[in-house]
């Protein structure tokens, strides 16, 4: 039997990501989560965000697997978030945000790629992160976690080729851009700012997000 998620958790997490980026709330994400063994069905391996079109648009499911429950079920990041559990709250962060993307753009009407989705999942398990650290260090920021989250990362064994490039092209990307919140917003504690241009950015297509990046770099 697989460890239990901490209470609220996921759920948490999705309206954190609603909040910033000022979207309608959404039906709890733990409404959509797949079990285990239904998740056998379905393409790939590992935690995952599932689409399917159908006639009257989209349906979509999440996948958690065991390592997220396992990392986050001894210590509530909430409480106390360090090298025990980032990478399982990482995990949930980017599926969370997958999902909420995904409905996004489709009640937006706009097509998105895998890179696009990838970017934005790793600018929020950045900023969640982020959040949390701050809360439970009297507001420090620190300046370590984007080297663990974009540098210091090392990708499942069985992500290669294409798949494996986007995956580190999104990391760069999310490297600079975040690197700019940093210094810009969040060191000197303007977090206004920071939720307009999280909200400007989250609405941008892949070609202005890399623009934006560009000129950032």
């Amino acid at each position: 039997m697989r460890a239990a998620l901490p209470e609220g958790l996921a759920v948490d997490v999705q309206r954190r990501l609603e909040a910033l980026y000022a979207l309608e709330p959404e039906a709890p994400v733990t409404d959509f989560l797949v079990p285990e063994e239904a998740a056998a069905a379905y393409p790939g391996g590992g935690s995952r965000t599932l689409l399917a079109e159908e006639d009257e648009g989209v349906a979509v499911g999440v996948f958690l697997d065991a390592s997220v429950h396992e990392g986050l079920s001894q210590c509530d990041p909430r409480a106390r978030l360090d090298a025990a559990n980032l990478g399982a709250l990482c995990t949930l962060t980017e599926e969370v945000s997958h999902f909420l993307y995904l409905l996004f753009c489709a009640r937006s009407g706009r097509t998105i790629t895998q890179l696009e989705l990838e970017l934005q999942g790793e600018v929020d398990k950045y900023i969640t992160a982020t959040c949390l650290l701050s809360l439970q260090n009297e507001g420090a920021v620190s300046t370590r976690l984007r080297e663990l989250l974009f540098q210091h990362y090392r990708l499942a064994e069985d992500v290669a080729g294409e798949r494996a490039e986007r995956y580190r092209a999104a990391s760069r990307l999310a490297w600079t851009y975040c690197g700019w919140l940093e210094c810009e917003f969040l060191k000197r504690a303007r977090l206004a700012d920071l939720c307009r241009e999280s909200r400007r950015f989250y609405r941008l297509g892949q070609r202005e997000k890399l623009e934006r990046i560009a000129e950032l770099a």
